[in-house]
């Protein structure tokens, strides 16, 4: 007995089949004479048929072709209920996208991991000790968190620095800072210029020592300085390291690629698992059929990426 057998029988669904041979009339008659019924027969040419069998007669309707010699392929099934069939056979697949589609968005909630960027993280361990006071850490839900705040409540426990912003990049808890007592050799070129990882445009910057270079509004290249390590002082240019903090609004295109039409939201959580570091705000979606029949989904990520030196 063919697998789910028992399912198929109590649907009204049908099997579609092209049937090649001679004498195809002669086929038709016999077939129907052993109380097999037949629906939408439609002869495509001399020597080729296409006709639907009710699921219940597939099993009778192969055998007998088989015994009459006649060659048969299936070619498609069609019914109200088709696509409880398409379920059934996809179930694993389903089953693990319906899953993965829960669990992602709720997995996304919690830190992983607190990463610290800029000239304050050398007070990491004092800023961790705090969290741990908090109650914050590892497995901490972000939206049990106000960001924003916490960054002031960092800022004011910690005198040692002059600036904290925390934000949230993936499953990462991502706390920039920037000392308030200037390091060795202040006036050294030793940090070097403020450079953007990515294209974008800058959304604000601070600069607490050195040159802003870029101001809200403007565009940089991946690799451009956004902030130079240099200072005019009484009309003199001196090198110095900079220390400053910048936001550029950045975009992630994704391209995902399937025989199914209508997988939008299927796109966009696959086009955020592979999106790398940032914050997110936006996501957006473009659909197209190809010259070969499938759909092309183009996923937009806009992203708030965070530059600290």
């Amino acid at each position: 007995m063919r697998k789910n057998k028992v399912h198929r029988k109590n649907l009204n669904l049908y099997v579609v089949y092209e049937v090649r041979g001679l004498n195809l009339d002669n086929f038709v008659n016999i077939i129907k004479k052993r109380g097999v019924a037949l629906k939408d027969v439609k002869k495509i040419d001399g020597k080729t048929l296409r006709l639907a069998v009710n699921y219940a007669d597939d099993e009778n309707f192969f055998a007998i072709s088989r015994e009459l010699c006649y060659n048969i392929k299936k070619v498609g099934e069609k019914g109200k209920l088709g696509f409880v069939l398409k379920l059934w056979r996809n179930l694993g697949l389903v089953v693990g996208a319906v899953i993965f589609m829960i669990i992602a968005p709720l997995a996304d909630d919690f830190v992983l991991a607190v990463e610290y960027r800029g000239s304050g993280g050398v007070y990491e361990r004092e800023i961790d000790d705090y969290l741990r006071l908090r109650g914050i850490g590892k497995f901490t839900r972000f939206s049990s968190l106000d960001l924003p705040a916490l960054s002031d409540e960092i800022l004011a426990a910690c005198d040692n620095i002059s600036f904290a912003e925390c934000v949230k990049s993936g499953n990462r808890l991502k706390i920039n800072l920037a000392s308030a007592k200037p390091p060795e050799k202040t006036l050294s070129a030793d940090l070097g210029d403020l450079v953007s990882d990515t294209d974008g445009e800058i959304e604000y910057i601070k600069v607490y020592r050195g040159t802003a270079l870029k101001k809200a509004g403007d565009k940089v290249k991946k690799g451009e300085s956004v902030c130079g390590g240099f200072a005019v002082i009484k009309d003199k240019t001196v090198a110095v390291g900079v220390i400053a903090v910048a936001a550029v609004k950045a975009e992630f295109i994704y391209e995902y690629v399937s025989d199914r039409n209508g997988e939008e939201d299927l796109a966009e959580i696959f086009a955020e698992t592979a999106f790398g570091e940032g914050e997110i705000t936006g996501v957006s979606t473009e659909k197209k059929v190809g010259a070969d029949g499938k759909y092309y989904y183009w996923v937009k990520i806009v992203y708030r990426r965070i530059l600290c030196g």
